[in-house]
């Protein structure tokens, strides 16, 4: 598959766990399809993201060298912690606004790590070119 097909199913992941958090704090009692779309969603998010990963591998060894970028290993984190929330929402640990601030914050700070793709201690991208 191409890099934008991959990029395609990444976007798709993060619209369906966005819309499954939100079907989540409406308030009604049945979350299944909430749980069910936020489980697809993360899904098709590592699936989306590790082929992009993939497709650009050769770019990012030669400016970042070995292993996986700084963002990169955050924006795992950041995946994970979406992942988890679902159980602090369920059980009502978080919710309201402070739910809201928090997921909307978690996926802000991965949209800004994948658009800016910042070195943090890694290569940066001008050393690799010269």
């Amino acid at each position: 598959m191409s890099y934008e097909t991959y990029k395609l199913i990444h976007f798709a992941g993060i619209f369906t766990l966005f819309l499954a958090f939100g079907s989540l704090f409406k308030g009604d009692k049945t979350t299944k399809g909430a749980v069910i779309g936020h489980g697809i969603g993360l899904l098709l998010i590592l699936l989306g993201g590790f082929g992009m990963q993939a497709k650009m591998k050769d770019v990012y060894q030669a400016v970042y060298g070995s292993g996986f970028p700084t963002w990169l290993i955050i924006k795992i984190v950041i995946w994970l912690a979406l992942g988890g929330s679902i159980v602090l929402a369920k059980r009502k640990i978080i919710k309201g606004v402070a739910a809201w601030i928090i997921i909307i914050a978690l996926g802000m700070a991965s949209a800004y790590l994948a658009l800016k793709k910042p070195a943090m201690g890694n290569k940066p991208a001008a050393a690799a070119v010269e």
